[in-house]
Formats: C-alpha cells, sequence, structure tokens
C-alpha cells in the first residue's frame, strides 16, 4: 500500500508546473490562464471581470446616490467584511472621491509583490516564540490578516480564511483524529491554490483527496455520503453504498493516522451514482463530485447562507442562481461578487463575526500588538464559540449570540483592543493597544489660539470643539456613522467642568482638553478621551452587527 498524499502532491507539483509553465497565474496575480484539464476539471481558473457578475454589484453611481450617513454604513460594511479598517481622513477621502467602490476595488485588486509577501511572512514569523496548540497555529493567521496591506494576495488570504471557517473547507481540530496542524495544512493549500491561480474545482478535488480531509471523515461511507452532503447537498441514502464502493481501497490507518491507498480498488463500473458519469475509483468520484450540475450552486448556497443570513428561502435561491450564472471559476471571485454586491450592502443584515469586528476596529485605531496579543485573542475565540477551524460542520451560520459566547465578545473587543492603550509599548514588551500620545497628536489649527489659557471662555469653547472632533472622528470609521445629539452632548460633559456629574460618571476621571504647559500632557489627556469614547462606542450594536440600509 502507498500513502495517497504522495500522490496528491505529486499531482499538484505536476499541474502547477503546467499551469505556470503554460501561462497560468503566478503567486503574484497574473490574469493569464491556460487550458489544462486532468480527470476533466479545468485546473486553472478564468477570471470573472465585474461586468460578468450575474449578481447586480453597488456601483459608484449607486453608492454616490446615497445619503451621507448610509454611505459611511456601506463603506463600514464593505471594509468590515474584508477585515479592513482606516482612520476617518483615509475614509472621508474616499468616501467623497466619486470613486469609492471602483477605488475599493482597486486597492483590493493591486498586485501584491512577492517581496512584500516575504516580509509579511518574515513579519508573521515573530509570533510564533510564544504559546502553544492550536491558538499559537492561529494567532499566525489573524497576525497576516492584520499586517499584510490590501491587495490580491490579502485578498487569497482572506478568502481562505473564510472558507476554512465553513462546512466546506473546516480542518475540524475539534475530533480526535485531527492534528491542530491540520489547520495550517488546510488553510496554506486554499492559498496556495488561490495564489497560483486554480479552479475552485481543482482545489476542492485536492482538498477532498487530502489526509487532513480524511481525518474530519474517517471511513469511506462517512467520506462519501460527506463529500456529497457538502458539495452537492446528496442526501440520498441510496448513493452512499456506491460512493463507499469506488473508495473502498482508502482507509485511515489507525497507527499513522494517515490516508493509505490499498489495492483492493473497485473494479465494477458504478452508472447510477451522478448523471452521465461513469464511477469507478477515487479518482473519479471526487472528480464527479466537482464536475456535478449541482456543485456550484450548492457552493454558492454555502456561502449565501453566511452573508444572507435573515434573507427567506426563496430570495436565498434567487441570489444562488445568479451567482450559478455568472459561472465564477474562482474562489475570490465568487466571494467577491457577493461581498460587491448591492444585495449584501444594502439589503442584508448579519452579526459581524469576530474578525470582522475585531481587525477593522484595531486597523481604525492603529492596536500595536505584541508577540502574545493574537495568541491571545485566539484563545478567547474558543470562550466565544468562534473558535476557528475547530468545528467539523464549520462555524455556525450565525455568530453564536448566546449571553456567555456575546460576553466574552464583548469582553475581547473592548479590554484586548478598544480601551486598551499603551504608552511606550515594544514587541518584546507585555503592552499592546493604541498609541496613547500619538491618536490625535496632530489636530487642526483652528481648534487652537494663543490666548485661549488666558480667557477662561475661550478656552471652554476651544476645548468643546476639540471634544467634538474626537468624538466624530471616532464614531465614523468605527461605527460608520455621526454620532447623535445626545451622544454628543453625553461624551463631552466629561471634559466639561461645570456639567461633570461625580455620581453619573463615578466610574470615569474627568480629562481637560484645553491647553497644558506642557505638550505632551495635551497628548495624554486627547488619549484618555478617546479611551473614553472608544468605552462607549464599544457598546454600540454597530460594532456587532451589519446594518441593512434598505
Amino acid at each position: 500500500m502507498r500513502v495517497l498524499s504522495f500522490f496528491k502532491y505529486a499531482v499538484l507539483a505536476t499541474v502547477t508546473f503546467m499551469a505556470v509553465g503554460c501561462g497560468g497565474s503566478d503567486s503574484t496575480g497574473s490574469n493569464e490562464t491556460s487550458e489544462v484539464t486532468v480527470y476533466g476539471i479545468e485546473v486553472n481558473a478564468k477570471p470573472l471581470p465585474y461586468s460578468g457578475y450575474r449578481l447586480e454589484p453597488l456601483s459608484d453611481a449607486d453608492f454616490n446616490a446615497l445619503t451621507k450617513e448610509q454611505k459611511f454604513k456601506v463603506a463600514v460594511k464593505l471594509y468590515g467584511t474584508l477585515y479592513y479598517g482606516t482612520d476617518f481622513d483615509d475614509l472621508n477621502r474616499s468616501v467623497n472621491s466619486g470613486s469609492f467602490i471602483s477605488k475599493t476595488r482597486d486597492m483590493f485588486d493591486r498586485r501584491s509583490t512577492s517581496g512584500e509577501i516575504t516580509r509579511i511572512e518574515e513579519n508573521v514569523g515573530r509570533y510564533d516564540d510564544y504559546g502553544y496548540g492550536s491558538s499559537k497555529l492561529l494567532a499566525a493567521m489573524l497576525a497576516r490578516l492584520y499586517h499584510m496591506e490590501p491587495g490580491n494576495a490579502y485578498m487569497n488570504r482572506w478568502a481562505a480564511y473564510v472558507l476554512t471557517q465553513t462546512i466546506l473547507f473546516s480542518p475540524a481540530y475539534e475530533l480526535d483524529t485531527v492534528y491542530d496542524v491540520d489547520a495550517i495544512n488546510v488553510y496554506s493549500s486554499l492559498v496556495m491554490s488561490f495564489d497560483q491561480g486554480l479552479s475552485m474545482r481543482w482545489a476542492a478535488f485536492l482538498h477532498m483527496m487530502s489526509d487532513e480531509n480524511w481525518r474530519r471523515f474517517r471511513s469511506p461511507e462517512d467520506n462519501g455520503r460527506e463529500m456529497m452532503e457538502i458539495f452537492l447537498e446528496d442526501f440520498n441514502d441510496a448513493h452512499v453504498p456506491l460512493a463507499a464502493k469506488a473508495l473502498k481501497n482508502l482507509k485511515l490507518d489507525p497507527d499513522s493516522n494517515t490516508l493509505v491507498m490499498t489495492l483492493n480498488v473497485n473494479s465494477e463500473p458504478i452508472t447510477n451514482l451522478f448523471p452521465d458519469m461513469q464511477i469507478v475509483d477515487a479518482t473519479d468520484f471526487y472528480s464527479g463530485v466537482v464536475k456535478h450540475p449541482d456543485f456550484l450552486p450548492t457552493v454558492c448556497g454555502r456561502l449565501v447562507d453566511i452573508y444572507f443570513p435573515d434573507f427567506s428561502t426563496s430570495r436565498k435561491s434567487e441570489i444562488i442562481q445568479k451567482l450559478a450564472d455568472s459561472n465564477p471559476t474562482s474562489w475570490t471571485d465568487l466571494l467577491k461578487q457577493i461581498v460587491y454586491s448591492k444585495a449584501y450592502l444594502l439589503e442584508s443584515r448579519k452579526p459581524r463575526s469576530f474578525e470582522e469586528s475585531f481587525l477593522p476596529v484595531a486597523k481604525t485605531i492603529g492596536w500595536r500588538p505584541h508577540l502574545r496579543s493574537f495568541y491571545n485573542i485566539a484563545r478567547n475565540l474558543d470562550n466565544m464559540h468562534q473558535s476557528s477551524m475547530r468545528y467539523k460542520l464549520g462555524r455556525k451560520v450565525e455568530v453564536p449570540l448566546d449571553s456567555q459566547s456575546f460576553a466574552w465578545f464583548h469582553k475581547t473587543i473592548r479590554e484586548n483592543v478598544m480601551t486598551n492603550y499603551e504608552r511606550n509599548s515594544t514587541f518584546e514588551s507585555s503592552d499592546d493597544g493604541w498609541p496613547l500620545e500619538e491618536m490625535f497628536a496632530s489636530m487642526p489649527a483652528e481648534l487652537f489660539s494663543d490666548t485661549e489659557l488666558d480667557d477662561r471662555d475661550e478656552w471652554r469653547e476651544n476645548e468643546q470643539r476639540r471634544a467634538e472632533y474626537i468624538v466624530e472622528r471616532l464614531f465614523v470609521p468605527v461605527v460608520g456613522r455621526e454620532p447623535e445629539d445626545e451622544e454628543m452632548e453625553f461624551l463631552t460633559s466629561l471634559i466639561d467642568r461645570d456639567r461633570y456629574d461625580g455620581e453619573r460618571f463615578r466610574n470615569f476621571g474627568w480629562y481637560d482638553l484645553y491647553g497644558n504647559s506642557k505638550p505632551e500632557d495635551d497628548l495624554k489627556e486627547r488619549g484618555y478621551f478617546s479611551n473614553l469614547v472608544l468605552d462607549y462606542l464599544s457598546r454600540v450594536s454597530s460594532v456587532y452587527e451589519f446594518e441593512a440600509m434598505k
């Protein structure tokens, strides 16, 4: 007998060489493709232009027709879905550019250089020195998504991370037979497939044949049943013995926990499993699954359930049909068609996953991690029942919102990120957080005057304006809207000596935003006030859900 994974990787290496050598996509994202077919599966993806989307995308004209508040909500929703965030000034410029949607597409379609990717991997490697188990492995994935700049390489890593949270590709290390490192292998295999421009069907085929997939579904009967149910929504029990017959020479060795291929190969053609296909062995079966006419609608449906959880069954079916009609051949094109769509950006309401909240907020406020930061956050994912890549059937379609899970979600966002500031940390130190004295180190000159320290009315007026400036510039990029009048009044009361109420604000200190004799004291006071605003924002629902505009 021989190990099947050797065969799988030999095929992958050969086909990758053929694809690149014949003009296929390289790791920096060439759009050229070649016609390579193995087992009847088209190996290379064909880039789907935005004009080919059947699920109508939101255009620049559509975006520009929205109200000011809707524009910011949509912008933060799109960025957040892509795990991205930026400060107020950058967001404001983009939103008011007249071409926000196309600029965002260009930003994430930008061709990443090999040097850029190498630098990121060297940076991510610094996190390998702390922690253990699955949380240590997943910390590097979170760190990569945090540090990497938008571009096509980022999109490939984002797409791989999203897919490994689903029933389609979850490594399922909650199972005794699955190793923690399988999470790295499944994720990395997808990333490499996407970087090489390989098709969604070929990537799925390789995954099905892998040791990692067989550790998740361990017998011919179980593996065959699950591949048909997961990728085809085929729940016909009569098909299970036929699939098991095709897979009968494969087994997970109990001693090595490795998939092996015996010589007990099925030789009888199976003609009543898939339409117009004759199945004999494992390669026939797995290739038959990905070539099946139900493959594309089924995988579209898996993702539609995630991004449109509040839509009716009939509306979901309509979206699935449009996605399938566009015939995407890459996973990234399928995901982009969903997240850039009018239906998602304007109509869908969904709970944010932890990553959709944590990464955008952290990037927006300039949060600085230390070597243990992502490890600690990965551990907290377990407590909020959003463990990354742990579950056999993937994360639940909707984020777990029971009291305990949400309490850990809120606690982690609030304490690890939003109210977590640092004064003078290094990567190796035990301190992380956003920089206290740099958050608003630069403010417009019109918010100050040379005589305000000598004029009580003048400094008080300027202090109020500075407070409002800080509040607005934190609200908009974090929650996608300006503060309401009562929110502004509440927050600015925290720096008004005459309105400050020790009983009402007993948990807060009182901070001054007027000029101090030491400039560094001014910077600290602005940071302390920012911390109060972020503490308030950590309780706003928009941090935990994406809203619908219509």
